[in-house]
């Protein structure tokens, strides 16, 4: 009996042991979905795009995010005091399984990346590699997406100094 007894216990531990996993796996994806929905709504803010010759611009930005289930959608425009603008779409899923993000970048003026990352935080953190579909392809880069207290703070930073372009963008709520 009392083998019974300690075998039916060190099978219940071993289940619930096995258990466990999962039950982490549920947590952080309802903490991914809840950094998602955090994204989702109207953000409007500035900031600058510096290209690898070392010129500047500021940008006047209005983004809109859409979250639903684990997808997001960032879609936005960004314009110079110049006549200058271009349109961005950036896409994300997450996958609950790996914990991982990926998706894709496009730019109107005719960049085309893939992303994937890993969120860490309020932080997501995204390499960024354009397509053969880039009009003007640049080396590698790391898209970061941050959560803040007042908002969304989007940073695009190349791997290869003075190449590419770097993008710094604080947007607040509307």
């Amino acid at each position: 009996m009392t083998r019974y007894r300690i075998a039916t216990a060190l099978t219940v531990v071993a289940l619930v042991g096995l258990a466990q996993p999962g039950l982490a796996e549920q947590e952080v994806g309802r903490d991914d979905t809840s950094f998602l929905n955090s994204l989702e709504g109207r953000f409007s803010g500035n900031g600058t795009l510096q290209n690898a010759g070392g010129s500047s611009r500021s940008l006047s930005c209005q983004f809109n995010g859409d979250q639903q289930g684990s997808r997001l959608s960032l879609d936005g425009s960004c314009r110079t005091a110049l006549v200058f603008s271009a349109t961005i779409r950036i896409e994300l899923r997450h996958d609950p399984r790996t914990g991982r993000y990926a998706g894709t970048f496009r730019e109107s003026t005719g960049t085309v990346a893939n992303l994937a990352g890993r969120r860490q935080g309020q932080r997501l953190t995204l390499a960024f590699n354009e397509t053969a579909e880039s009009v003007r392809p640049n080396p590698p880069a790391t898209l970061t997406i941050s959560r803040q207290p007042s908002g969304v703070a989007l940073t695009l930073r190349g791997s290869q100094p003075g190449e590419g372009q770097n993008l710094d963008l604080s947007l607040r709520e509307n």
